[in-house]
């Protein structure tokens, strides 16, 4: 039997489709991302450790093996310093998010036994694209109170309790688990989040799912994991102050999983890693990767590939078309 070759490279993945009743058509023109069942295509999941949904290597060495299978043999490699979640998985999943129409409002559990993993859900949403006007949900008006936020979703009337945050291009907003939030229609973004899958709706605008059929709503487990010490949320817009060796840099922020940072890159650029994994999306632009000593060979970058880049490589050179090549990264704690 052949054993598992080693990630010794960056990684690209085959694409994962999720139809959504609230999706929108973007994602099938913009990446390409199938519709299996000709619904609105809400989400592509481009990097995931999560059961049933394992991302498999597309090219490379690796070519053909899934994500769970490298992290069975070598997780010491993929991750570096990173930590793999309670549950043994990659920490981190990235999605492509396209709300057409408003998701509901829901809440995630944090880690610990409130999770059906023990896993929690922190994320960050970085804005490709909104609509005039366009806003997200990210928590609850100042003062609100479990009496009062318990109340309204009983009578169906959470709205007044709920933080709009307006949101452009370019903007990342930060949700900690037990954040009361939702993407509001007419917002595209990369959704940057801890490796888990548990939502918890409190609310769906008195909506009808797919097929017609009312989608389940999760109102005491929500009520329950709602963390009322946290402040609203708010839009931080990428603001590129450094200047290295042919990219612009811009922190975003940070939680205790993940570090983001938007980086511009205009020229041949190395980027030298940190002993930890972290996946690059590409957010504009094309080019290629490559390995300056040779170890590997060259991939070409386009829209909306994510990369994982094993905590085991310690540089890589980034050689822009003549338009530029913007990144997201996100580095696991």
């Amino acid at each position: 039997m052949r054993s598992t070759p080693q990630p010794l490279e960056p990684l690209f993945f085959d694409r994962i489709s999720k139809e959504k009743v609230w999706g929108g058509d973007r994602l099938v023109r913009m990446l390409g991302a199938e519709s299996p069942h000709g619904l609105p295509v809400g989400e592509t999941w481009e990097l995931s450790d999560i059961p049933n949904n394992e991302s498999r290597v597309r090219g490379g060495e690796c070519a053909g093996y899934t994500l769970r299978q490298l992290m069975a043999s070598h997780a010491h490699l993929l991750l570096g310093r990173s930590i793999p979640t309670n549950d043994g998985r990659f920490p981190l999943l990235i999605k492509f998010i396209d709300a057409k129409d408003d998701l509901s409002v829901q809440i995630h559990p944090p880690d610990g036994p409130k999770s059906p993993t023990r896993v929690g859900k922190t994320e960050a949403w970085f804005v490709l694209g909104a609509d005039p006007d366009a806003a997200v949900i990210c928590g609850l008006l100042q003062g609100t109170t479990p009496s009062q936020l318990r109340r309204a979703s009983r009578e169906g009337k959470l709205e007044p309790l709920l933080n709009r945050v307006a949101v452009k291009r370019g903007d990342v907003v930060f949700v900690p688990s037990g954040q009361v939030h939702a993407i509001l229609g007419g917002v595209l973004l990369v959704e940057v989040q801890q490796s888990s899958d548990t939502t918890y709706r409190l609310y769906d605008w008195g909506r009808s799912g797919v097929g017609g059929i009312d989608r389940e709503l999760h109102e005491q487990q929500a009520l329950d994991v709602v963390s009322y010490h946290l402040s609203p949320g708010v839009a931080v817009h990428a603001k590129y102050k450094e200047s290295f060796d042919g990219a612009l840099s811009a922190p975003l922020g940070s939680c205790p999983y993940f570090d983001l940072t938007a980086v511009q890159v205009n020229g041949p650029h190395l980027h030298r890693g940190s002993g930890h994994a972290s996946t690059l999306t590409v957010t504009a632009g094309s080019g290629v990767v490559e390995d300056p000593c040779n170890n590997f060979q060259p991939r070409e970058l386009r829209m909306g590939d994510v990369v994982l880049i094993p905590g085991v490589l310690d540089q890589i050179r980034f050689l822009p078309d003549a338009s530029g090549l913007e990144l997201l990264e996100g580095l696991a704690r």
